[in-house]
């Protein structure tokens, strides 16, 4: 199903006005006010992304702890982590395949969410170490559910 429909299909059943599709066909969602996330679509696959932190704050010990965890997707539910250079900004990313419907997407958002609040935490703590068994990560967002 084309992103757009699979979106607005989801906006319709939770109460939301139908998004409105950039030139590019992507667009842009606030959650809770505060977590941006961009969807772009590319051919069958859709990328997701969002801010969560800035580079400047990050040491090497930092980085290095952001590329372990993002290595093969292990400690960041199959997400990576980026830096634009431009803009100072460490961006957390994730490639989805086609989505089958609107509960195929609001499951990929909630995961993903989970994601971004949880790096966001981490870095603006400055903490990270990586979880261990008795610290998981979270593998769904638990806040309310797509406030724009």
């Amino acid at each position: 199903m084309e992103l757009i429909h699979a979106m607005n299909d989801l906006a319709a059943a939770i109460g939301m006005r139908p998004v409105e599709p950039e030139e590019s066909g992507g667009f842009t969602l606030l959650f809770d006010g505060e977590h941006e996330v961009a969807f772009v679509p590319d051919g069958s696959a859709t990328f997701f992304h969002a801010v969560v932190g800035e580079a400047a704050d990050l040491d090497r010990e930092a980085l290095l702890s952001l590329l372990e965890a993002s290595l093969l997707g292990a400690d960041t539910d199959g997400a990576a982590f980026g830096i634009h250079k431009a803009l100072g900004e460490v961006v957390l990313w994730k490639r989805y395949g086609e989505f089958s419907g609107k509960a195929d997407l609001e499951t990929a958002i909630h995961a993903f969410l989970g994601q971004v609040l949880e790096w966001k935490r981490r870095l603006a703590e400055g903490r990270f170490a990586l979880p261990t068994a008795d610290t998981p990560f979270p593998s769904a967002f638990g806040g309310r559910f797509l406030q724009v």
